[in-house]
């Protein structure tokens, strides 16, 4: 599509030309600069043979080639390559790559400091055990495994953002029901629908469940996956084969707001489509009017959160969806974590924008139901308008000697347990327990809301529109609230950058009494002594949180995420 734009302008501009040299008061002069042109030519060519001349022509159209293709067909642009080979050449040089070695290794070691030593933990199993355990051995041991860290403790006392989601006076009882339910199907698998028609149907009716409360129609339709990220490759996916086939698109390309989820980084990574991001305004929210700008021949989708991760602010949906229908290209909206927490809002009395299928120009949604829809975790939907876009998400491999295979979603075989379990929890709860949550949640997280405005020295980053409230400071560096509140207060909160900020997740656990009061007085304590002293520099590990969003090499951060996440897999040697 590139080469044909710019042979297209090519074309406009001899054609252009042509046009101003048949004017009368032009003809001549073009004429003459033509002949001159010709002469300077055949005198520079004259000492070369034929086959010389032919060959440097041919060299020069590569030479050119290559220096456009260079400066205007690459995905990433000219200053971003030029930083990267920068970056790249000065950790060429020893003391440089000796310094970051060092910071790497000092990194490493907090990590394993964090993950092996820090908590007691039974004695690790690093081959397999020749003889197996009895249940009565088993028990106790798993018992330990889960008791590591003291999680549930974290959990009781309400100070986890997100991440466990249940939590309310009902806890016990409702986790006795999942575990129940789990164990009635943990040997099923949607892979065989003839063998497990129960799971085919209950899989079917989450389907139907979730698109009823997004607004979905009679073609509205969609799949169970196994979480967010594959709900947004799986939908990435579907716009990719979808208008390669109605369009020719073989270049894909997608725009979003930077605040969008890195489940789309990673899917168009995958799936070789061009993400691009742009900044977001001043209250957090996509910019609609940049968007516009980027939209091309080659784009196949927008997107919208609702809410974002960082802040929780809802893009403008309506507005994102206007824009997608007049350039004839899919919107969709990233509900994972508003999951079922935005589509009750008005109904829990709260006035929340339009966001769903109801909104024309809505194409796709994802939505973790192992968030606030409350089932367990591997558990998410991606909703289509039409079935013409989850028929392009299916894999078909009609030719396989082992058979005729399908698969609606990334994996083969899938738990029907986890299916069974999130059907549970839909038709456990029902429109009127998900409007109780939601009333909950959002009453608690105003709660916060207020108490904040209060607190010397904190700057919301934005007006809450979900069950996310986040915040920064203009007196202090606000990564230094992590040493009060995360370090010695153990609270569990999610530290943002560009700009620094922090945020908090309402859950279920937050709405216990007292968390919230509990919440707000250590945010007040913590505040206080770092509004007295704000030109103080954060210190210790809150003092990594600004290094890392102030290094200019990227790629090193990248070499400390790779330590993080080996030593996700390490086991403390004993």
């Amino acid at each position: 599509m590139e080469t044909l734009t710019s042979l297209g302008l090519i074309a406009l501009a001899g054609g252009v030309g042509y046009g101003v040299c048949t004017q009368d008061e032009y003809a001549a002069r073009c004429q003459q600069l033509a002949g001159d042109a010709e002469s300077r030519i055949n005198d520079l060519l004259e000492p070369y043979k034929p086959w010389q001349v032919s060959l440097l022509s041919m060299l020069a159209l590569v030479i050119v080639y290559k220096v456009y293709s260079f400066l205007f067909c690459h995905d990433d642009s000219l200053l971003t390559r030029a930083k990267t080979a920068i970056f790249a050449i000065a950790r060429k040089i020893p003391f440089v790559q000796g310094q970051i070695d060092k910071e790497i290794v000092k990194a490493k070691r907090g990590f394993e400091v964090s993950m092996l030593e820090k908590h007691k933990a039974p004695a690790s199993i690093a081959s397999m055990p020749f003889k197996g355990k009895p249940w009565s051995e088993l028990e106790g041991l798993l018992k330990e495994y889960a008791g590591v860290g003291d999680p549930q403790q974290r959990q009781d006392d309400g100070k986890v953002s997100g991440t466990i989601y249940v939590g309310d006076e009902n806890f016990a009882e409702y986790t006795t029901m999942l575990t129940k339910t789990y164990s009635m199907f943990a040997w099923t698998n949607p892979l065989h629908p003839g063998v497990f028609p129960g799971v085919r149907q209950m899989e079917a009716e989450v389907v139907r469940m979730c698109c009823d409360i997004f607004g979905g129609g009679p073609e509205a339709c969609g799949s169970i996956s196994s979480g967010g990220t594959e709900s947004i490759m799986l939908a990435c996916k579907s716009y990719r084969d979808y208008y390669r086939q109605a369009k020719g698109i073989t270049k894909p390309n997608m725009v979003c707001c930077v605040t969008a989820h890195p489940a789309f980084d990673k899917s168009c990574h995958f799936l070789g489509i061009k993400l691009i991001k742009l900044p977001m305004l001043s209250n957090c929210k996509a910019d609609v009017r940049a968007i516009a700008r980027y939209i091309n021949s080659n784009t196949i989708a927008i997107v919208g959160s609702c809410p974002q991760y960082p802040h929780g602010a809802v893009d403008p949906i309506e507005e994102l969806a206007a824009l997608a229908k007049s350039r004839g290209v899919g919107l969709h909206v990233d509900c994972c974590l508003g999951s079922f927490v935005v589509p009750f809002m008005r109904k829990a009395g709260f006035d929340f924008p339009a966001f769903d299928f109801s909104v024309d120009g809505v194409t796709s949604i994802s939505a973790d139901t192992h968030k606030f829809g409350f089932a367990p975790k591997g558990s998410s939907v991606v909703l289509y308008s039409k079935k013409e876009l989850i028929h392009a998400q299916y894999s078909m491999f009609p030719d396989w000697p082992g058979g005729v295979y399908g698969t609606p979603t990334i994996a083969g075989s899938r738990s029907g347990a986890l299916v069974a379990s999130t059907w549970a929890a839909l038709v456990y709860h029902g429109e009127e327990g998900y409007i109780r949550t939601t009333k909950k949640v959002i009453d608690t997280l105003n709660v916060i809301h207020a108490g904040m405005l209060k607190i010397p020295g904190i700057k919301l980053m934005c007006e809450p529109q979900g069950p996310i409230i986040s915040w920064t400071s203009d007196v202090f560096d606000i990564y230094r609230m992590t040493a009060g509140m995360v370090e010695e207060r153990g609270w569990d909160l999610n530290v943002l950058q560009f700009p620094p900020s922090i945020h908090l997740c309402v859950t279920l656990a937050h709405t216990k009494p007292g968390v919230a009061e509990t919440f707000l007085k250590d945010l007040s304590e913590v505040a206080a002594p770092l509004y007295a002293t704000p030109k103080v520099k954060a210190e210790g590990g809150a003092a990594v949180y600004g290094m890392a969003q102030s290094i200019p090499d990227r790629s090193i951060i990248e070499d400390v995420v790779r330590s993080y996440l080996d030593t996700t897999y390490a086991i403390k040697a004993d």
